[in-house]
C-alpha cells in the first residue's frame, strides 16, 4: 500500500505544482490586466499611429497586456543603447495589438528584447559551390524561435513619426513570434480550435506564388515584396499590411484579408482612419 501511495504521489505531484504555478501565474496577470495605464503612458500611447486607431471598445484590453508584457519581458540596451519607458511601452504596445480579441500566454517563447540603437551587423554564412562563405549583413531586427526579440530603436521611432508609413518593425518580428510558437516558424501559426487550415494554405500559397511571381516580374503590389522570400516572412509581412494598410488589403487582396481577420479576430479596415486620439 505504502509503495502504491509514493507512486501516485510521484507522480501526480508534478500535476499539482504545475497547476499551483500556473494559478500563480494567473492571478498575477489579471491583478496587472486590471492596473490603469499611468498617465505618461497613456500618453505615449497616443503617439502610436495604429494605437490611435484602435477602437475603444479594445482600448483597456490593450491597456492590461501592455502591463502584463513590460512586467514579464525584459529590455536590454546595446550598442551604447539606454532603455527608456518611452522604449519599452511604444514596443510593448505595438507587439500587444496583436494579442486583442483573443485568448493568449503573451508571447510564451520570449523572454528578452535586445535593442540596438540602429542597423546592427550579424553574422551571414552562406554556401557556394560546396563551401561555406563568412560573410556579415546589415539587420533591422530578428525575432528567434527561443527567447529573444532584436529590434532597431531608430527603425521603430522613423516609422512612428511617418503615420502612413504602412511598416512596423515591431508587428513584424512578433508576427513571427506567433507563427513559431507551435514550434515551427513556417508561415503556419496556430489558427485555433475549428480553424479551416485547408483553407488558410490554400490561400496563403496562392498569395505567396502571386507575389514571389510579381517580384520576379517587377508588379507593384500593396503586399511588400520582402514576403516573397519565404512563407514565414510572407506572414509577417502581409500581418504589417493587415494592421497598418487594412482598406488596401482588403481590396487587393480580400479572400487573404478574410483569412487575417478570422485569425486576428479584429477587422482594422473598419477602425478610425484619421488616428483621432482615444483619450
Amino acid at each position: 500500500m505504502d509503495k502504491i501511495l509514493l507512486l501516485l504521489l510521484l507522480f501526480t505531484l508534478p500535476a499539482i505544482l504545475i497547476y499551483f504555478i500556473r494559478r500563480r501565474r494567473n492571478h498575477r496577470r489579471s491583478t496587472l490586466f486590471n492596473r490603469p495605464l499611468e498617465p505618461d503612458r497613456l500618453r505615449m500611447l497616443d503617439e502610436i499611429p495604429l494605437c490611435r486607431r484602435i477602437p475603444q471598445e479594445y482600448r483597456k484590453e490593450l491597456c492590461g497586456h501592455i502591463n502584463v508584457f513590460l512586467s514579464e519581458k525584459t529590455f536590454e540596451g546595446c550598442r551604447g543603447q539606454r532603455i527608456t519607458d518611452e522604449i519599452k511601452l511604444k514596443i510593448a504596445a505595438q507587439a500587444c495589438v496583436l494579442l486583442l480579441n483573443r485568448e493568449t500566454d503573451y508571447f510564451p517563447r520570449l523572454t528578452s528584447l535586445l535593442i540596438y540603437p540602429d542597423a546592427y551587423w550579424v553574422n551571414d554564412n552562406y554556401e557556394m559551390a560546396g563551401q561555406t562563405i563568412k560573410g556579415k549583413a546589415v539587420n533591422l531586427g530578428e525575432s528567434w524561435e527561443q527567447g529573444t526579440v532584436v529590434l532597431s530603436w531608430k527603425q521603430i521611432s522613423d516609422e512612428l513619426a511617418d503615420q502612413y508609413c504602412g511598416h512596423s518593425l515591431v508587428l513584424h518580428e512578433f508576427a513571427h513570434q506567433i507563427d513559431a510558437e507551435d514550434g515551427f516558424l513556417n508561415g503556419l501559426p496556430e489558427l485555433g480550435e475549428g480553424a479551416n487550415y485547408g483553407k488558410w494554405a490554400d490561400v496563403f500559397g496562392k498569395e505567396y506564388d502571386g507575389l514571389r511571381d510579381g517580384a520576379v516580374n517587377g508588379v507593384e503590389d500593396v503586399i511588400d515584396d520582402y514576403g516573397a522570400q519565404d512563407p514565414a516572412e510572407f506572414f509577417a509581412v502581409v500581418t504589417e499590411g493587415f494592421f497598418l494598410k487594412p482598406t488596401e488589403m482588403r481590396q487587393a487582396h480580400v479572400e487573404l484579408y478574410d483569412e487575417l481577420v478570422k485569425f486576428y479576430r479584429l477587422d482594422p479596415a473598419g477602425w478610425n482612419p484619421d488616428g483621432a486620439s482615444n483619450a
